[in-house]
């Protein structure tokens, strides 16, 4: 998102006093554009490329708010307080995520391994979190397919597990072929039993349109699911790679 996109957001926003304008250039810039803090220069930037006029000495403006705690000292820099971030985020609409939870697995298994799987894994959750049953069954079919081609290509035989056309093979076919491998790993009898459960599920909710996931059809896989993923986790051994 541009500055000029996220002021677009703010009702008012030119109309405001430079004063009022500076936390929420504050919140643009760790929130958008993943700044650990801001400083005085960065917001001054942000007056100039909007072409509105600048806050007479916004050094000293920081100062005075930090001494009010509606700022804190960041790294290098200042970081808007929770209840002057929480407001703007009200005030622009912004979606408040809170953290996943560990009702369905604990995130931290993915801790040492890539961050697109973390993040897959942090979907997974938050839609069980908020009741999104049939996006959680996908996300966790997803995430099992990803488990199964990464361990095939960190053991050198990702071709396995290939087509005629050299496409990963379907889900089903994927967790085939790791259960029938007996010479570089052993898939634990747990693991076996519950996988094709996540399958089914998965696909139920993915292509079934008539089917639509309920909690307890979530909790039915949850109690073996923490095996497979922590088993898959292992059996790759991201700190080798």
């Amino acid at each position: 998102m541009t500055l000029e996109e996220y002021i677009e957001r703010i009702d008012g926003f030119e109309d405001k006093k430079p004063s009022e304008q500076i936390p929420y250039f504050g919140y643009f810039l760790v929130t958008y554009l993943g700044k650990e803090s801001f400083t005085a220069k960065a917001i001054d930037d942000c007056f100039v490329q909007l072409h509105l006029p600048s806050y007479s000495n916004i050094s000293a403006y920081l100062s005075k708010e930090k001494g009010a705690k509606r700022l804190l000292k960041g790294k290098d820099g200042y970081v808007l307080s929770k209840k002057v971030s929480d407001a703007i985020a009200d005030d622009i609409g912004e979606i408040k995520v809170k953290a996943p939870s560990t009702d369905l697995f604990p995130i931290d298994i993915f801790d040492n391994t890539r961050d697109y799987l973390k993040k897959t894994a942090r979907q997974a959750i938050l839609c069980y979190d908020y009741g999104i049953y049939d996006g959680c069954l996908v996300m966790l079919r997803r995430l099992i397919e990803t488990l199964t081609i990464e361990l095939f290509e960190h053991r050198g035989i990702k071709e396995r597990i290939l087509d005629k056309n050299n496409n990963y093979l379907f889900c089903g076919d994927l967790i085939d072929c790791l259960l029938e491998e007996k010479t570089l790993w052993t898939i634990g009898r747990n693991t076996a039993q519950e996988l094709p459960k996540i399958k089914k599920m998965g696909d139920l909710s993915a292509h079934n349109r008539r089917f639509n996931a309920k909690k307890s059809d979530v909790d039915s896989i949850k109690a073996g699911l923490r095996i497979v993923l922590e088993e898959l986790v292992h059996l790759i051994n991201y700190e080798q790679h």
